[in-house]
């Protein structure tokens, strides 16, 4: 019997920080060019209401948000997104 090919799932982390404009057109590129990919985007209590963006499109779209507190830097949240 042969084994049945499974497509490979891809989760892209995105460590963000004052990306509210930039992550609706992220998202769109990464789907468009990989649409069965999984999107974790880490939020570092941005003030201008990236992490609120994220969620609004995790409504439609396959994307997870991970929230933390205070900016705790980039290899941290590396780091977060793949946890999740």
């Amino acid at each position: 019997m042969h084994p049945v090919a499974v497509r490979p799932r891809a989760s892209v982390v995105v460590p963000t920080y004052n990306e509210v404009e930039n992550v609706p057109v992220l998202v769109r590129r990464i789907l468009g060019a990989m649409p069965d990919a999984e999107i974790v985007v880490v939020g570092d209590g941005s003030p201008d209401g990236t992490a609120a963006r994220a969620r609004e499109l995790a409504e439609r779209h396959p994307v997870k948000v991970v929230e933390r507190k205070g900016k705790r830097g980039l290899s941290t949240a590396v780091l977060s997104g793949f946890d999740e």
